[in-house]
């Protein structure tokens, strides 16, 4: 198993489970990847930004909850236009508030019945207008992504973009949501227990003859491009750095655990406080908050071009997997299969990779 984030311990849980000695190697100090939070005075962060558990997926639901206690937790988000803090996704009932509000609304009523998928920006303004769409997400997607959003796959709006008319304020609506109660780095932990883990362990394919034997079977979920040694060229990767501040004497600093932040006046595209995710904790002093900066080369979202590029690229790399015979590699999860994906689809990924290993290597 390469790699001890949510999807390789997910993967290394189910084969243990079923009898298989799993080894797992992972290039970072710490197991959880991703998804790690951290903690500083009984206050939890998140160093890769923020993670919210919602699934409509029993099976995976039954499993996290089977290594850590969720408590119940509806995500909500905001968003600053200006001076107004708004509901997001956008609530057409919250739309008044703006100063625009007449030129919106007449946009709203000439929409088309259905969205122009062309782009990612075609596919936005056919949701919700021209002005909506600069106030709330042009600049906001410029800076999050470093790219023209007309460069931009209309994928990464599906699902993510909306304009509501229900004044339904969750972001999500699944069945199942939740947050661990100790932070995601115990589910991890719990996962990977029985499994013998390596950690500070970089692995590329050079290494695997001296790693493995003949036919065992190995699991990829580290980057392609890091895993072939960029043998093919870099994947274009987007990153993010969280700047953390603890307010010592702040029970809860804003009305949401994340405020997307759209001006290009603000250097950042969210603040962040996973302290909401826990409600035992509102009125204890001491909060942090995380200003989420983009453009690091860390490798936290694949980027989804709409000329394919990308996507390409990873196609070559998966299409070099075929001709390593000694051992049958499979991928897994959101930085090996190069898709952007919540957690709960990852997990869905990891569960079907185990069940393919048994079925296939007993």
């Amino acid at each position: 198993m390469i790699g001890a984030g949510l999807t390789g311990a997910t993967v290394a849980s189910e084969l243990t489970r079923h009898g298989y000695r799993v080894r797992v190697y992972e290039q970072a100090d710490v197991v959880g990847g991703h998804v790690r939070t951290e903690w500083l005075r009984g206050i939890p962060y998140e160093p890769h930004g923020a993670h919210i558990f919602h699934t409509d997926d029993t099976e995976v639901w039954n499993l996290v909850t089977r290594h850590a206690r969720f408590l119940p937790y509806e995500h909500r988000v905001t968003i600053r236009v200006r001076t107004h803090l708004l509901s997001w996704p956008l609530q057409r009932s919250e739309l008044h508030q703006l100063e625009e509000w007449p030129l919106i609304e007449k946009e709203l009523a000439a929409l088309p019945p259905e969205p122009d998928r062309t782009n990612f920006e075609t596919y936005c303004r056919s949701l919700m207008g021209r002005t909506l769409y600069d106030l709330c997400i042009r600049n906001y997607t410029t800076k999050q992504w470093g790219r023209d959003p007309e460069t931009l796959s209309a994928s990464v709006a599906h699902n993510r973009v909306e304009l509501r008319d229900d004044d339904h304020r969750g972001l999500f609506r699944d069945r199942y949501q939740g947050w661990p109660e100790n932070g995601y780095a115990e589910l991890v932990e719990s996962l990977l227990d029985h499994t013998e883990t390596h950690l500070g362990t970089p692995i590329t394919h050079t290494d695997l003859n001296d790693i493995t034997r003949p036919g065992e079977p190995v699991v990829i979920t580290s980057a392609l491009d890091d895993f072939y040694n960029t043998e093919e060229g870099p994947l274009e990767w987007r990153g993010v750095r969280l700047e953390s501040q603890y307010l010592p004497h702040t029970t809860l600093h804003q009305p949401s655990m994340v405020t997307n932040e759209p001006d290009l006046d603000t250097p950042w595209t969210r603040t962040i406080e996973t302290k909401w995710a826990l409600p035992h904790l509102h009125h204890t002093p001491g909060t942090i908050i995380m200003r989420e900066h983009p453009g690091t080369t860390a490798k936290h979202y694949p980027v989804p071009d709409n000329a394919n590029t990308n996507k390409t690229l990873q196609t070559t790399y998966e299409n070099k997997l075929t001709t390593h015979t000694r051992n049958p590699l499979t991928t897994a999860g959101r930085l090996a299969t190069y898709r952007y994906i919540n957690m709960d689809q990852a997990i869905r990924q990891a569960l079907n990779t185990a069940h393919h290993i048994t079925q296939n290597h007993p």
